[in-house]
């Protein structure tokens, strides 16, 4: 039982921080705040922070995810749903294109690395939908645009924000 009510309250306080973020009202307007607060959830939930592919900048793969975003729907598939057309465009069409190399550099653990990273279905992912729903009712249509942005961002880079030197 006390579990439960650490989680709903750091559940509660991410909330909180995610609308203070962004409407810029209250004591925690930082991203900071915001972005503590999402890991401190996630690490109580027992998730595992995502890790990108051995070898890539996490930021170099986060913008190139968004350049390329059929990654995420190949990593959304289960993975006994996946075909060789679909590890062979990863391959070719998201490391060899965006990093020169060739595609025997590409190794079966990059692949899995990369889908797993980019599964849009990940548990991380699902927190911070539930942060924005539970925002509904504190902010507007726009507002909620832009929390999704930034709780995707968070997602993805648990350090998000440290390094534009963003702090409390």
């Amino acid at each position: 039982m006390e579990e439960n009510n650490k989680l709903k309250k750091l559940q509660d306080q991410t909330v909180q921080y995610a609308i203070e973020h962004i409407t810029g009202n209250g004591m925690h307007k930082g991203i900071a705040w915001l972005r503590n607060s999402f890991n401190e959830l996630c690490e109580a939930m027992g998730i595992p922070t995502p890790q990108e592919p051995d070898g890539y900048d996490r930021e170099d793969i986060i913008e190139t995810i968004e350049e390329e975003p059929w990654v995420k729907d190949i990593a959304a598939k289960p993975a006994d749903i996946r075909t060789q057309d679909d590890t062979d465009r990863i391959v070719n069409d998201f490391f060899c294109k965006h990093w020169m190399v060739r595609p025997e550099e590409v190794t079966s653990n990059d692949v899995a690395q990369l889908l797993n990273f980019a599964d849009p279905y990940s548990h991380r992912h699902i927190i911070g939908q539930k942060v924005a729903i539970d925002c509904i009712h504190a902010l507007s249509h726009e507002e909620l645009q832009r929390l999704d942005d930034v709780l995707c961002d968070i997602e993805k880079n648990p350090d998000y924000g440290k390094s534009r030197g963003l702090g409390r």
